[in-house]
């Protein structure tokens, strides 16, 4: 079986100009520096794994030798089955060459053994917009590639050549890509928000607010952040105007907060999340009060107030959200991060939005465990998840809809996506959404990029960079795409166990415990999660092999993870077989499902159903 993203295998580039130089391919997960080293072994194949539908990313890395190289020219023709009769066309390859970010202290609350490497230094993330640079001799440039598999692919093994010039000479790189028997779902199911400045998206991508050529830069924003499975936008109510009447009566125009609305439900957005009525009274962490936000008005005459409070603003933008038919995917912020010292406050504050909005959802990140009959949707940062789950889980049970943020902090063992850490750090966050059972994800920092670098952590306040016509991606925010995609496919799993189940006859099995099963093996707890990518690659390939297999003629799923000398298997077969995997033998129950352990596996598991009179083999990867 072939696992996505690992090491294969390195070559030189030959150039007229120099032939010491080399390259070499790896994950998308390797943070890879100016100068770290070409991995030993062979490493001069792309080797790249996906569902129909998704996109899937790895590196080239080009070093120049004893002098600079000049690259560029990079393009796919295309990939094609050994038969030729199946191909993914030149049109679903990108690159970017990465670009370095100069950071100049790390983390501050990060052992040095939970970083990337030790500040001062500068770090891979953003992708450029150049079309070919020149390296300097003896150092390293990462570029991202990335397939956009079609969804009418058919699954195989496809191969073909990513191309580039180096010093006018040509570079070849072998891609292998394996397509699997599944689709990706167009619509993902967790819930994602990163919150974008949109003062601040306005000045650095050159655009005047509230301009054709703003709300130009805006629909291309929402199909940037839709491609990478972002479906709940934070929306401004300062995008309400409000007038006063002769008689004093407030008026709301809604006509750019509908335009902002219907920009993104129309890219696919599930949630409008609307910002925050209210903020600690001085900007203190520990002030003890929180007050609401006045919306200003115009056209106020002489005795009037130019101010509306919330009692009078926030029931009429519940009669609008209603009459427009949005009220259900709605929920708005009441105030940002309560903790013990001024919780009565906010309380007092959530109480009167309750009361003037009664059936608009509320939602918060918080950082106190009970909020029952003040908060809709709870947003605990990651370590009070930790720290008070039980609670949690009992507020789940009772119709509170559980998330989880990440800003600056928690750091420490926990994963992020801050700059410094390791790109698996950030694309472990999404699992953890699977294994805590929480169906949503908050960030602040999309894009505030005027925010000082190094006022929180390197990376907190932004996952894109600015340009030309749109932001540019990041490695950070690739790992994050890939890490929502992740949680898909556990989902998918979950899916397809049950309908197998229903298939072969079996009792209904708990979808989620087997699934966690896949899962634990790579993040058990949410600080004790697998830093190796390899692995993190070997259990999604499991589990995509899975899939495939449930839908099979006899449906059969296999988790083999390897314990010394052994492989411990679970998984899933039709009741009344027998399963085999050399001299161990078992049964599944009632509901499909048993566990064994074999002795002397090495590579791939071969697992022997004996199903009535019939023999059948499946093979499964072996975790390592």
């Amino acid at each position: 079986m072939l696992v996505a993203g690992l090491i294969l295998v390195a070559s030189v580039v030959q150039t007229g100009a120099q032939d010491d130089g080399t390259f070499w391919c790896t994950h998308a997960l390797h943070n890879v520096f100016r100068d770290t080293p070409m991995p030993s072994g062979e490493v001069s194949k792309l080797t790249l794994s996906g569902a129909r539908g998704q996109t899937v990313g790895g590196q080239i890395v080009i070093r120049a030798g004893s002098a600079p190289s000049r690259v560029g020219g990079l393009r796919c023709s295309g990939l094609r089955t050994n038969d030729g009769r199946n191909a993914i066309p030149r049109s679903a390859f990108w690159s970017a060459f990465v670009e370095y970010c100069p950071v100049a202290k790390n983390s501050t609350h990060t052992p040095a053994t939970e970083l990337a490497r030790q500040a001062p230094s500068d770090f891979p993330d953003a992708f450029s917009e150049a079309t070919e640079v020149t390296i300097p001799k003896g150092v390293n440039q990462p570029i991202w590639v990335q397939f956009r598999i079609p969804v009418g692919a058919k699954p195989g093994t496809y191969s073909g050549m990513i191309e580039a010039e180096a010093d006018g000479d040509p570079l070849e790189v072998p891609v292998v890509l394996t397509v699997y028997d599944f689709a990706m779902p167009a619509d993902t199911r967790l819930l994602v928000t990163v919150w974008t400045n949109t003062g601040s998206l306005a000045k650095h991508q050159n655009v005047t607010e509230g301009s054709e050529l703003w709300w130009g830069l805006v629909e291309r924003v929402a199909g940037m952040m839709r491609a990478h499975h972002q479906n709940v936008i934070l929306t401004p109510w300062s995008l309400i105007k409000a007038t006063r009447s002769s008689d004093g009566k407030l008026q709301l125009d809604f006509t750019q907060f509908d335009r902002w609305v219907q920009v993104f439900r129309a890219n696919g957005f599930k949630r409008i999340e609307v910002s925050h009525v209210g903020g600690r009274e001085h900007g203190q962490w520990e002030d003890k009060n929180f007050v609401s936000y006045d919306m200003a008005c115009a056209g106020v005459q002489e005795g009037q107030s130019d101010k509306a409070p919330i009692e009078e603003w926030l029931p009429l933008l519940q009669a609008h959200l209603k009459q427009r038919g949005w009220l259900d995917q709605t929920m708005i912020h009441v105030a940002d991060e309560p903790i013990e010292v001024n919780l009565q406050s906010w309380k007092a504050l959530s109480k009167r939005v309750r009361k003037a909005a009664p059936e608009l959802r509320r939602i918060d990140a918080v950082h106190v465990p009970d909020l029952r009959g003040h908060l809709e949707t709870w947003v605990p940062q990651l370590n009070f998840l930790e720290q008070w789950m039980p609670r949690f889980v009992e507020a789940q049970k009772d119709g509170v809809e559980l998330w989880y943020y990440t800003a600056w902090v928690p750091q420490g063992r926990y994963p992020n996506r801050l700059m410094d850490y390791p790109l698996i750090k950030t694309r472990m966050l999404h699992w953890l959404n699977y294994t805590t059972g929480t169906t949503g994800y908050l960030h602040w920092g999309w894009n505030f990029w005027d925010v000082p670098f190094d006022q929180f952590a390197p990376g907190d306040n932004f996952i894109v960079w600015p340009g030309k016509r749109t932001p540019r991606s990041s490695l950070r925010y690739e790992a994050m795409r890939e890490g929502i995609e992740d949680y898909e496919y556990l989902r998918l799993l979950e899916e397809a166990l049950v309908a197998a189940a229903r298939r072969a006859g079996a009792a209904k099995p708990d979808a989620r415990a087997f699934v966690m099963k896949y899962a634990a093996a790579l993040a058990p707890t949410l600080q004790d999660y697998s830093r190796d990518p390899a692995r993190l690659y070997a259990v999604r390939n499991a589990v995509a092999r899975s899939i495939e297999t449930l839908r099979g003629p006899v449906p059969v799923a296999i988790r083999a993870v390897r314990v010394g000398g052994d492989a411990e298997i679970v998984g899933f077969a039709p009741p009344g077989c027998t399963i085999s995997v050399g001299g161990a033998r078992s049964a599944p129950g009632p509901d499909g499902v048993f566990d064994l352990v074999a002795t002397g596996v090495k590579g791939e598991v071969q697992v022997t159903l004996e199903v009535g009179n019939d023999e059948i083999t499946v093979k499964a990867p072996l975790i390592p």
